[in-house]
């Protein structure tokens, strides 16, 4: 019984209104439950997104501490890299490239006369020079008297028919002879006899990678893409060469006056000129040779004129200076 129902009311009625209260009691407890449990929920939820975050700051800090170890491993192994190219270098050696860039520009300028040092003219000197250690160069005298004019030509100069004759002359020095071994040189085969000269050409491009202000650039790197560009120029850089050639003991060039314009050049553009050809002792940074030749494809044949006048008269010059020598 509740205060709600009577003993007169049926026990149908009564029964419901007694349902009725208990469910409206059992709604009252259900809800001071939820009331009580609701702190709680709210604590451990806040718990649960502190703890989220700081899972996921955890993550990402870990993965940039593995990144940044990733890039200080990258770093470390290319400054090693570098080192190792470098671990043999003198401070003279880093320096050569512009000795030898002084030695071309006072060269191309007013012509000092000939000159042949009293060594070479010992029997087998010459020869034994030529296989030093060496740098080569050939261009214009109007190009070789500014830095930027000899890294112009010193881009455009190979080994050619004049270092090749140079170094290891023809064994006859008639048109035939001659021919041979230029069609040989245009084939690569100045390369093959020249495997101790290197192309300043190689030398300008390789030195930045060599010079302490390239590994601090390294060592600045902050990014992984950073190191990756350092690296690709690093091994696309001729890094041999150039360092071969700043340790070389002989710098070779060949400056080419202006043609004679009253006559027609051939097809190779070859035209008669005086032609200077220089040998600089690197380590002593002295002058060893110092020639001045006159070359004219007129007396080549016309049948090999048309093809290989510019070289056969680079090597004719080559045999002329070796004659003026020996």
């Amino acid at each position: 019984m509740t205060l709600l129902t009577t003993r007169r009311m049926p026990p149908e009625l009564v029964a419901r209104i007694e349902a009725s209260v208990r469910g409206t009691r059992s709604a009252h407890r259900h809800a001071r439950t939820r009331e009580s449990w609701r702190p709680r929920i709210i604590a451990v939820t806040r718990i649960a997104v502190v703890a989220g975050v700081f899972t996921l700051l955890a993550t990402v800090l870990r993965h940039r501490a593995d990144a940044d170890n990733h890039v200080d491993r990258v770093r470390a192994s290319l400054l090693e890299t570098v080192r190792a190219a470098t671990a043999t270098l003198t401070d003279r050696d880093v320096e050569a490239e512009s000795r030898m860039e002084s030695w071309i520009v006072r060269a191309s300028g007013g012509y000092e006369s000939d000159f042949v040092a009293e060594r070479l003219r010992q029997p087998g000197a010459l020869a034994a020079t030529l296989e030093r250690g060496s740098v080569y160069v050939r261009g214009t005298v109007d190009d070789l008297h500014t830095s930027r004019g000899i890294r112009d030509a010193a881009a455009a100069s190979v080994k050619d028919a004049l270092l090749s004759c140079l170094l290891a002359p023809p064994s006859a020095s008639n048109e035939s002879a001659l021919v041979s071994r230029v069609h040989d040189a245009y084939a690569g085969g100045a390369g093959r006899l020249a495997t101790q000269v290197e192309r300043l050409h190689d030398v300008q491009t390789g030195l930045p990678f060599l010079q302490p202000s390239w590994a601090a650039q390294v060592r600045e790197s902050k990014t992984l893409a950073e190191l990756d560009g350092l690296g690709r120029a690093f091994e696309k850089a001729p890094i041999a060469a150039a360092r071969s050639g700043l340790k070389a003991a002989l710098l070779i060039f060949a400056i080419d006056e202006p043609g004679d314009t009253a006559t027609p050049a051939e097809l190779d553009g070859e035209r008669a000129h005086d032609v200077r050809v220089g040998l600089v002792d690197l380590v002593s940074d002295t002058v060893l040779l110092r020639l001045r030749r006159h070359v004219d494809p007129a007396k080549i044949s016309v049948k090999q004129r048309s093809l290989y006048a510019s070289g056969i008269d680079a090597c004719a010059l080559a045999m002329d200076v070796r004659r003026s020598v020996e």
